[in-house]
């Protein structure tokens, strides 16, 4: 071999070791991407899993609002915590929730107090076999309240006969004993009241106990009503259709009498004071205003004298009777 191809030989070869080495340097990133690299990947979001936290204080008693939540990933999901913000926005905390700390089920308020609407209360009446239906009532159900009153016209001149009355209409049960509409029950597992009778297995339940209370949703201008007519006179429920919701009409009749006057307002501003349900609430209601008794009918009503008495003995016992 002569020596210019040793010579062009050579020369390919350090073409090559030096194309070699360019490609290896160009296949290396730069300190500067390394460094931008690295200052960046901090702020890489986090694998994990989504948990609904508070983005502010949580203040116990009031709603929360649509800013007052955020999600973060966490590395475990912490039990009784939430993954999305709709399931939790509208809540009421029963404690104040601190600014980044998740938001847990055990921290919000639970049971019936959620299920009675803002303007009704949820108010507890004794009951037995007969009030309550023959006890077919179920939490969920629909009842007209009728009351029985006592008569007062041996005592009082202008007072009322024994009366007999529907009260309030339409009221929600929220609870029969201690079973509530906010029951859960789980799948495979029999219902809130067991099995119907004579249902497959109901021989292997233990009998349910007659209730002695149910819980009514009423609204807070009529809880003074079934409060005096719950201990005053004798309540009966009538289980009504769940599509029936009609209303008597309460304007066609004299307005009851409160047992709290209104102050000396003008007119319009005792009529718009009495029309706020919580104010009526707070005025109340009296005996005869139950019964039926307007105010100007009311204000006539007066005792009436003893009648007159004569006295017997048996005896050495001496006992007096009217006559």
């Amino acid at each position: 071999m002569g020596n210019t191809a040793k010579i062009v030989i050579a020369i390919l070869v350090l073409l090559a070791i030096a194309l070699g080495v360019s490609a290896y340097l160009v296949s290396q990133p730069s300190p500067v991407v390394q460094s931008k690299t690295s200052a960046a990947a901090p702020q890489q979001p986090t694998a994990g899993v989504a948990v609904v936290v508070a983005a502010k204080t949580l203040s116990a008693g009031f709603p929360i609002p649509p800013d007052g939540v955020k999600v973060l990933h966490y590395p475990e999901f912490p039990a009784g915590a939430f993954h999305e913000t709709a399931h939790v926005v509208g809540k009421v905390p029963q404690v104040n929730i601190g600014m980044g700390a998740p938001v847990m089920s055990s921290n919000l308020l639970s049971g019936l107090a959620t299920q009675v609407p803002e303007g009704d209360v949820a108010m507890a009446i004794d009951v037995n076999k007969a009030i309550a239906v023959g006890d077919h009532l179920q939490p969920g159900d629909y009842v007209d309240v009728f009351t029985t009153l006592a008569g007062d016209q041996m005592t009082m001149h202008g007072g009322w006969p024994t009366q007999s009355r529907l009260l309030l209409a339409d009221l929600r049960v929220l609870a029969v004993g201690p079973q509530t509409v906010v029951r859960h029950v789980a799948q495979g597992e029999p219902s809130a009241f067991g099995p119907a009778a004579g249902s497959a297995g109901s021989s292997n339940q233990p009998p349910r106990e007659p209730p002695s209370t149910v819980v009514l949703q009423v609204p807070v201008a009529s809880a003074a009503t079934l409060a005096l007519a719950s201990g005053q006179g004798h309540l009966l429920l009538a289980l009504r259709n769940p599509k029936d919701h009609t209303l008597p009409d309460t304007g066609a009749f004299p307005t009851p009498s409160p047992a709290l006057p209104p102050a000396e307002l003008p007119v319009a501003q005792r009529k718009a004071a009495l029309a706020k349900p919580e104010n009526r609430a707070y005025a109340g209601l009296t005996l005869p205003g139950l019964a039926g008794k307007s105010k100007a009918a009311e204000r006539a009503m007066h005792p009436l004298p003893p009648p007159p008495m004569m006295e017997i003995y048996q005896g050495g016992q001496k006992t007096a009777v009217p006559y």
